[in-house]
Order: structure tokens, then sequence, then C-alpha cells
């Protein structure tokens, strides 16, 4: 089984993957060898480039459907607009529960 690496807050971790799951952990963060792991990553741009030059979405597509859940990051926007303090230890469930909680009240 093929390992993937990534730098934490204690040095290099690593975990053994399926074959099939290298390609989705790379999208994650990890990365396939020692020293991409632990080189210096590019500062991120504060604004991405494209995102000027990308054409906006059409959102009235049949194609989009508003019945599936808000995914995580989605929730933690919502909660910081809301001025709710996450604690990232939270499940999806618990933080749900106090978005609803500080929309009712």
């Amino acid at each position: 089984m093929p390992l993937v690496f990534r730098k934490g807050k204690h040095g290099l971790e690593y975990r053994s993957e399926a074959p099939h799951l290298v390609a989705k952990r790379v999208a994650e963060g990890w990365c396939t060898s020692k020293a991409d792991a632990l080189a210096p990553k590019p500062a991120q741009p504060a604004v991405p480039v494209a995102a000027a030059d990308a054409p906006a979405l059409d959102v009235t597509s049949d194609d989009v459907s508003d019945d599936t859940p808000p995914t995580r990051d989605e929730m933690e926007r919502k909660a910081v607009e809301l001025g709710i303090k996450v604690d990232k230890r939270w499940s999806d469930k618990t933080l749900a529960e106090r978005i609803d909680e500080a929309l009712k009240g």
C-alpha cells in the first residue's frame, strides 16, 4: 500500500492508503513523498487571479440542487456570520444545532 505524508503540528505525519484513495488524499493536502510534505509551501494569494476572470455561475440552472445538506465550510461561514465561536471538535450535527439556535433566538 502506498504511503502519503503531510507536515503536522508534531512533525511529519504519514499513513498507508489504498491505491485508489491516494488521489483523494493528495487533494486533501497530503503528499506522496516526504520531501514534498516537508518543503515550504508557496504563499497563497489573497484573491485568486483566475477568480476575477471566471464567468459567473448560473444559479438558475436545473443542475443546481438545493436538497443537499450544507458543507462544513458553509456552516462554519454561517456561524462566523452569526457571531458563533466554532470549536473544531464539534460534529457537523452540533454545529448545525448551534446555528439553528442562533437563528431562532
